[in-house]
């Protein structure tokens, strides 16, 4: 079997949770996939009918029995996403406690995405990764950079004239609609714009002789998004995403500006692209005293929409959890004077910290106590880059 990339597993968890919302369905990348040759009226249902025929084909023998162990992951699929039953309801049913549900509803997206992967993606050409000097130098413009604000109108108006001269050979217009409030974009601007000039080239690239692509720019609650269309775009909106998912670079850029994609448009309007870059950036602290450890995690977060604070004991941890506006707190068990029994204990019974989720990451096998004492989740340590971030996910977005 094929490895599919992290954005797929991503897209698979959206297209299950807006199984039943047919406007956000017909915008998921995998649905179109799914879809792709269906009349457009009937593109959700198809792919929605395929994501249900995939959940099935998950069950085992004919137990009918809900706490089954070898039907579990079928189970969650079923009464999370196509009953649309509540996750209280769900534990009862399952007879789960909330810590095995996240566990088990992890593996069930794992394995739903696998099977998807395989029977729609499989054949495909495999994708490489970026090559190793592009990493470096993007790297290199990334820190250079800063993430210093700047209003992106200028960087788009620059790119557009990178990639005028290919547009006028093939006698298209590029067009910028007129920008009416300010709007600042806070990544690194030489990473942006090559970004920019990649997703304009390949859409002159799709683009019919004499057609216009049109670049749109605004702000909805202060989050910029960018909507890129072309009124004669010759593949299919589906094909060009998929296209342009594929390839190295561009899902480098893309990772390291922490950008949304979707396709826009309908069957009688132009089509392309809306970016988003309104995902904010999570900030995580991890209490432990082992600098292996701190750096294991933050390779595990390399390029994802969190940022990394450290501590290794209790006035640390402490003074940084009552200041900074932490998505989640990733708490060691054996640390030098308190331990991490004492600092759990510090902050689910202050204020200004009881809201802030803790979670035990430790070699000790002591899921229950961590539950009795307040921890919101427990990490066996070490753990792996799938079961960090899967656990993270639950407890952050």
């Amino acid at each position: 079997m094929t490895t599919y990339p992290e954005y797929f597993e991503e897209n698979m968890r959206d297209l299950l949770a807006n199984l039943y919302d047919y406007l956000k369905l017909i915008d998921n990348p995998v649905a179109q996939r799914l879809a792709a040759g269906s009349p457009g009226g009937d593109r959700a249902q198809v792919a929605r009918q395929m994501v249900l025929a995939a959940i099935e084909d998950m069950k085992s023998g004919t137990s009918a029995q809900l706490i089954s162990r070898q039907n579990r992951l079928y189970n969650i699929l079923l009464l999370r996403y196509v009953e649309e039953q509540p996750t209280n309801e769900i534990l009862g049913q399952l007879a789960l406690s909330e810590r095995q549900y996240y566990r088990e509803h992890q593996r069930a997206i794992q394995t739903i995405s696998r099977i998807i992967w395989d029977r729609h993606y499989a054949d495909a050409a495999s994708e490489p990764d970026a090559p190793s000097t592009l990493v470096e130098e993007l790297d290199y413009l990334q820190l250079a950079a800063r993430n210093k604000a700047f209003d992106p109108t200028e960087v788009i108006l620059s790119a557009m004239q990178a990639t005028h001269v290919i547009a006028e050979q093939k006698g298209l217009a590029l067009r910028l609609e007129e920008v009416r409030s300010e709007i600042a974009l806070n990544v690194a601007l030489p990473v942006f714009r090559q970004f920019f000039i990649l997703i304009l080239k390949r859409l002159i690239e799709s683009t019919d002789r004499g057609g216009m692509i049109e670049v749109v720019l605004r702000a909805r609650e202060s989050s910029p998004i960018i909507e890129v269309s072309s009124n004669k775009l010759i593949t299919s909106n589906a094909a060009f995403l998929g296209a342009l998912q594929t390839d190295a670079t561009f899902r480098e850029l893309k990772k390291r500006l922490n950008a949304d994609l979707r396709a826009s448009g309908d069957e009688k309007g132009p089509a392309g692209i809306i970016l988003r870059f309104d995902r904010e950036v999570r900030k995580i602290l991890i209490v432990d005293d082992n600098p292996d450890t701190i750096s294991l995690f933050k390779r595990y977060l390399a390029n994802l929409p969190y940022q990394l604070l450290s501590a290794q004991d209790e006035k640390d941890a402490i003074a940084i959890a009552r200041k900074t506006p932490l998505a989640c707190i990733i708490l060691d068990i054996m640390l030098p004077e308190k331990d991490g029994w004492q600092i759990l204990q510090t902050c689910k019974s202050h204020p200004m910290t009881e809201h802030i989720p803790v979670l035990i990451c430790s070699v000790l096998e002591m899921k229950d106590l961590a539950a009795s004492l307040g921890a919101d989740g427990y990490i066996k340590k070490p753990p792996s880059r799938d079961e960090f971030l899967g656990v993270l996910r639950e407890w952050t977005e």
